[in-house]
């Protein structure tokens, strides 16, 4: 595999995408558009978890099925990640770079903190 690689082209990514030894991404996690190539994670930087789907923030929103998340307990552990509207108790994140979003989301309230970045919402390349 060179370059990114879209969530869709895994024939099974809860597999492909996870290193079974501690859970983690096994490859950069980058913005899904395809004219954007924003590094949001490094390999190894995040856990997989699972949590309630992305919910749409306006009616122009497409809410996202996917309970699976790449977590992150720090803010400081993405490489680049902007955070758009508040919406109750909830931040949405979007792209530094491209601001398409939302691609994931923290609730402001929830202790210990999680940032959460949807699988299905982002791109992936190996990293040498």
């Amino acid at each position: 595999m060179s370059g990114k690689s879209k969530y869709s082209t895994f024939s099974s990514p809860l597999t492909d995408l996870i290193d079974p030894s501690n859970n983690t991404n096994l490859y950069d996690v980058l913005c899904a558009r395809d004219q954007c190539n924003c590094l949001i994670l490094r390999k190894g930087a995040a856990t997989l978890a699972k949590r309630d789907p992305i919910q749409a923030i306006d009616d122009n929103d497409v809410p996202s099925a996917n309970e699976y998340f790449w977590h992150v307990s720090d803010m400081m552990h993405f490489d680049n990640v902007g955070f758009s509207k508040t919406v109750g108790d909830t931040k949405f994140l979007s792209c530094a770079d491209c601001d398409v979003g939302p691609i994931g989301y923290h609730i402001i309230s929830s202790q210990p903190k999680e940032y959460l970045i949807g699988i299905d919402c982002a791109g992936y390349r190996p990293r040498a």
